[in-house]
């Protein structure tokens, strides 16, 4: 039986806590498209190895987040 770390594995709550981030922004992340693929898919969830996660966050651009603009934004 091989034994593995299990702290080189993280589900999305694990994920969003790694990038600073909501469980829910987090679920949003994971099905981009340059988002590494889970491992495994257990009854309890996806399963990502960490270290891929950590090398996805190296490239992430995160000024480009998208959504509705601040109210106060100035108009163009």
């Amino acid at each position: 039986m091989t034994t593995t770390d299990p702290a080189a594995h993280v589900g999305v709550t694990e994920i969003g806590e790694m990038l600073g981030v909501s469980r829910q922004r987090a679920n949003t992340l994971v099905k981009r498209r340059d988002f590494p693929p889970p491992l495994t898919q257990t009854r309890a969830g996806r399963v990502w190895e960490r270290k891929a996660v950590e090398t996805w966050e190296k490239g992430w651009d995160r000024t480009n987040v998208g959504g509705r603009p601040r109210r106060n934004a100035p108009q163009q």
